[in-house]
């Protein structure tokens, strides 16, 4: 058998190597006790928050076009399906109600009711009544063979004459 002597510098440079590592779990034990992280290049709380946060903005604003985007397709389909509807009621509606404009003579009107203005003064007078009895608008616009709105123009339009008056009565208020 062989003996084999451990020369005297690999005993030293092992003992370095030794101490090396001893001084290198010393530092890393310091760091952690002191820092409460291992290594100092790590990032720290806050640089790590900064990060969530940059990280969490991003992710909302993708979303949030994300969100647009849809809403704006969805408009889009809407806008279209409406002016296809559109389309389609003047087609079918058109050749009915409109007549082509000739270059011929106008016609007179049929109905003379509708030129005689003292006609339309008696029927406002008539919605005016039946308001004062208490009759509603629809009860009005039944009995007397006009439309709601009109009705309700008319009643709108005695409000406010009525309500100038006053204010001309009495600047004051």
């Amino acid at each position: 058998m062989a003996l084999h002597t451990l020369n005297f510098w690999e005993i030293a440079i092992d003992a370095t190597q030794i101490g090396l590592c001893g001084l290198i779990l010393l530092f890393l034990i310091r760091n952690r006790m002191k820092f409460k992280r291992l290594n100092l290049n790590a990032p720290s709380a806050e640089q790590s928050k900064k990060v969530n946060t940059e990280f969490v903005v991003e992710a909302l604003r993708q979303q949030t076009e994300l969100a647009f985007n849809h809403i704006l397709e969805t408009i889009d389909k809407e806008r279209q399906t409406l002016h296809a509807y559109f389309e389609l009621r003047e087609t079918q509606l058109a050749p009915g109600l409109l007549k082509p404009v000739s270059s011929g003579p106008v016609e007179p009107i049929s109905n003379a009711e509708a030129m005689d203005p003292d006609a339309a003064d008696t029927i406002y007078s008539e919605i005016e009544g039946l308001s004062d009895q208490g009759l509603s608008l629809a009860d009005i616009a039944e009995k007397l063979n006009v439309p709601r709105g009109e009705v309700d123009l008319v009643l709108k339009l005695r409000r406010l004459s009525i309500e100038s008056a006053k204010v001309k009565d009495n600047p004051q208020e």
